[in-house]
């Protein structure tokens, strides 16, 4: 059986990243994301105390809430511990994917050429995030490397916008993660909740048809 935060993925495509100078700000931007219809929420650790984000986030049934740039294994733990439902890393950490994979949360490591995907799929991943796709060969690159590799879910980051998030799931990936283009920190500083609010609707309503038809197909 697949992690529930996999399933709710599949289903929503969207994985809103989270940033943020301050515990507050970090809290304002994720329920700002939520409220505009994107409830799979990363909490990355350089986000001071993202633990106890995580753990104030996950309290509401609503979110479902992991932990993104988890490098160690204290990392991984202390994020499990807060009720992590995932574990997202821009690389990856053998350590790392033992104590995702034993909790049994979903697992999502970084890997950007054939070889490193594979790696990381042979280690455990659920979902290997491929990064900095956006910035460097954009969709094009995830159609190329599909080929030969059909059957690794994929999720698209580094570099996504309003403008290729689409074009990300319509070249093979079953999600995208969304960072500055969505909550950026500096909006959520300023306390623009309002404005990132505006921009996960307009995300979501860009993938809406991409995420229907993702949903009416069957599992692999």
């Amino acid at each position: 059986m697949e992690p529930f935060a996999f399933t709710k993925l599949r289903e929503r495509r969207l994985v809103a990243v989270i940033r943020a100078p301050s515990h507050e700000a970090a809290l304002g931007a994720a329920r700002a994301v939520a409220a505009g219809g994107i409830p799979i929420v990363e909490v990355t650790f350089t986000v001071p105390d993202a633990p106890r984000v995580i753990a104030e986030l996950a309290s509401d049934p609503g979110l479902v809430v992991g932990a993104g740039t988890v490098l160690t294994k204290a990392q991984a733990r202390s994020a499990l511990d807060a009720g992590a439902a995932f574990i997202i890393a821009p690389n990856l950490s053998r350590e790392v994917a033992a104590e995702a994979r034993a909790a049994g949360v979903m697992f999502c490591p970084g890997a950007y050429t054939t070889n490193e995907i594979v790696a990381a799929r042979d280690a455990g991943a659920h979902v290997v995030k491929v990064y900095p796709v956006g910035v460097a060969g954009g969709p094009s690159y995830i159609r190329v490397i599909r080929d030969p590799l059909p059957d690794i879910p994929m999720l698209a980051a580094g570099g996504t916008t309003l403008e290729n998030v689409a074009a990300f799931l319509e070249a093979g990936c079953v999600g995208v993660g969304l960072g500055a283009s969505l909550a950026d920190p500096a909006l959520a500083v300023a306390g623009r909740f309002a404005l990132i609010t505006e921009r996960a609707r307009a995300f979501v309503r860009r993938v809406e048809p991409t995420a229907a038809g993702a949903a009416a197909e069957p599992e692999p």
